[in-house]
């Protein structure tokens, strides 16, 4: 007989052990797949070890707990490589998850299913592994000329017969990418958009080493390497790369140690360093190539006070008006960038201020007037018709009010092409227009066809700046792109910002209400270093990443004081841990609040933030936290 220790694969709270053992009648090999009785429900598990009874007789006798037998053995073959292991650990201990849903996640979606035989890569591992940060470069350079810029050292990693991975931000780019190199070398296509059998077909060439290229989303970053010598990150701070689901990992982190398990180079590519990033060179003496050249561009800034003070009340200012028709006239391509879609903000009305909220969450319904006039809350994705009258006071007097849409800034240019004669092409790329990936290619196309067209777009843009050029481009309302209260907001301006040179305009038109903001001056003379040094210096005195982790501890309940109530009673019990534990200097307590929007989707949601310094290990206050509270370590923001 044989005692075997196996990860469930379900979520065990974090406090109890996460290898429980069995016994059966012969030895298993670790990665072996069996199915075992939790709480009298059959579960599926993966075998980590077996030892024989003979050898464990004296711990038996001492233990409190009688063992069950493994119920099934569902494959006797390892299924889980070594490095997936190691992979799943890493991710349970940063991020403070159950390891059996950490091993969960890195599992293709057809594991186990009948007529799927699966492989797993063979490679012997070194176990003295040094960091990745040693093995990490950044590469500056622009999206049109990424392609050439990285494919020196992808022929250098080939002709080592290692893999290479491809990391991007979403499908489209990942497409992109594929186009090109599926012409030379053996490449795979990985996001959750590939049909299963296909998905199926390149896991395996993967793990035999077939496949010389893998290319794909976050979800690539699971395939079982066979051989890895590459590790590329296109956009490491693009807010995507942050899983949403539990384990709530980053994407960049995370290949940091893949990188550490396979002893491989890492290079992440960006048209401007992340703050996070900065700080690592500066600190770490990381090797940077700056392919980019010096800024050469005429950008234009328009104080929307005053236009108002001349009379003008359009949302187009009289200079980006005209230049719209003068490059539409000589067939140019135009691009006016918003942060928001729909229509319009809010809908209030004039009498007595009445905000127009969504019952299920505490914000605003904005409004859409495409294909019909309609409140959509984009929290939850409620709707409801445009009222007729105010049900506060009843009056009749409802107007739209805040940041336009991409919607209202269409017909605003409707207006002004009709008005100069002009016909030119509309496109609109945001969300609410393009539901699906087709949609969207479909849309591209027509593009591609037009001479001259105008595109009124959101980040959705962002996608195609590898493919896609604009001879002029105007910013709305570039003070919009700033209104979250995170910390990371005005970073994200100059990220956004950057993005859109991709484009290689002749010229930029940036719209604002606040001409004499230090930020804006900044970024308009492209003066980053100016803006790091600041905000770094802001950061280490307000404790911000990267200096310190931040943790945020969520609670949810339909009922507000149940909410309230468990917030405040977890802070107090933290406080008291943090105390008692004498990790005051390491561990700074924000007390419980609600969230930045209070109520989603008919729950009450409060935060609790826990800002630890990063040689602090966060298992040892997060043992005190609820197994029912949601756990975000290095959230996207703490709102």
């Amino acid at each position: 007989m044989f005692i075997v220790e196996v990860i469930p694969l379900i979520s065990l709270p974090p406090q109890v052990p996460q290898l429980l053992s069995y016994f059966f009648n012969k030895s298993l090999q670790k990665g072996a797949v069996v199915e075992v009785l939790i709480n009298n429900r059959k579960t599926l598990a993966i075998v980590v070890g077996a030892t024989s009874i003979e050898e464990q007789k004296a711990s038996l006798k001492k233990s409190d707990f009688q063992l069950k037998k493994i119920s099934n053995v569902i494959s006797e073959e390892p299924k889980i490589s070594d490095a997936q292991f190691k992979i799943a650990l890493w991710l349970s201990k940063n991020y403070y998850t159950p390891l059996g849903l950490c091993l969960k996640a890195l599992l293709p979606p057809f594991f186990l299913k009948e007529d799927y035989g699966l492989n797993i890569a063979n490679e012997k591992l070194k176990d003295n592994a040094k960091s990745s940060i040693h093995n990490l470069s950044i590469l500056l350079t622009r999206a049109k000329t990424i392609i050439k810029d990285i494919e020196p050292e992808i022929k250098k990693t080939l002709s080592q017969k290692r893999q290479i991975l491809i990391i991007v931000p979403e499908i489209s780019v990942a497409q992109y990418f594929y186009d090109y190199f599926a012409g030379y070398y053996e490449t795979a296509l990985i996001h959750s958009k590939v049909s299963q059998k296909k998905y199926y077909t390149d896991w395996n060439r993967v793990a035999n080493g077939e496949m010389e290229i893998i290319i794909g989303t976050r979800l690539a970053s699971f395939s079982p390497f066979n051989n890895l010598g590459l590790i590329i990150v296109e956009d490491p701070a693009n807010e995507t790369y942050k899983s949403d689901m539990s384990p709530k990992y980053d994407t960049p982190d995370l290949v940091k140690k893949i990188a550490e398990i396979y002893s491989c180079k890492i290079i992440f590519v960006s048209r401007i360093l992340d703050i996070k990033t900065y700080y690592l060179i500066e600190n770490e003496r990381l090797e940077v190539q700056n392919n980019i050249a010096t800024r050469q561009l005429n950008i234009d800034t328009v104080d929307m006070i005053q236009e108002l003070k001349s009379g003008n009340f359009s949302l187009l200012s009289r200079n980006l008006g005209e230049q719209i028709k003068e490059y539409a006239q000589k067939n140019k391509k135009i691009l006016i960038f918003s942060s928001r879609r729909g229509y319009s903000g809010v809908l209030l009305c004039e009498n007595c201020s009445f905000t127009f909220k969504c019952s299920r969450c505490s914000v605003p319904f904005k409004i859409h007037r495409l294909p019909v006039s309609t409140l959509i809350c984009h929290r939850c994705s409620s709707t409801q018709q445009i009222p007729q009258n105010c049900p506060n006071c009843h009056s009749y007097k409802l107007k739209a009010a805040g940041f336009p849409g991409t919607e209202k800034i269409k017909d605003h240019i409707d207006h002004l092409l009709q008005s100069n004669g002009d016909k030119t092409d509309i496109f609109v790329i945001d969300s609410s227009f393009i539901k699906t990936v087709k949609a969207e290619n479909e849309l591209i196309n027509r593009m591609k066809e037009s001479e001259s067209y105008i595109c009124i777009a959101t980040q959705m843009i962002f996608s195609h700046r590898f493919t896609q050029n604009f001879d002029l481009i105007g910013i709305i309302n570039v003070d919009s792109l700033t209104t979250v209260p995170d910390f990371r907001s005005e970073e994200q301006l100059f990220y956004q910002f950057e993005k859109l040179l991709d484009f290689k305009p002749n010229k930029i038109i940036i719209q604002t209400y606040n001409t004499d903001s230090p930020l804006l001056n900044l970024l308009v003379a492209g003066e980053y270093t100016k803006f790091y040094e600041k905000e770094l210096q802001s950061r280490k005195i307000f404790g911000y990443p990267p200096f310190i982790r931040l943790i945020k501890l969520s609670f949810a309940s339909p009922n507000k004081n149940e909410s309230e109530y468990e917030a405040r009673i977890l802070s107090e019990k933290l406080k008291m841990a943090i105390s008692q534990r004498k990790l005051e200097d390491r561990i700074k307590l924000i007390g419980s609040s609600p969230a930045f929007v209070e109520k989603q989707k008919n729950l009450y949601i409060y935060n609790v933030i826990l800002k630890i310094s990063p040689e602090q290990k966060p298992d040892e206050i997060l043992r005190f936290v609820p197994s029912y509270w949601a756990i975000d370590i290095d959230p996207k923001s703490i709102l």
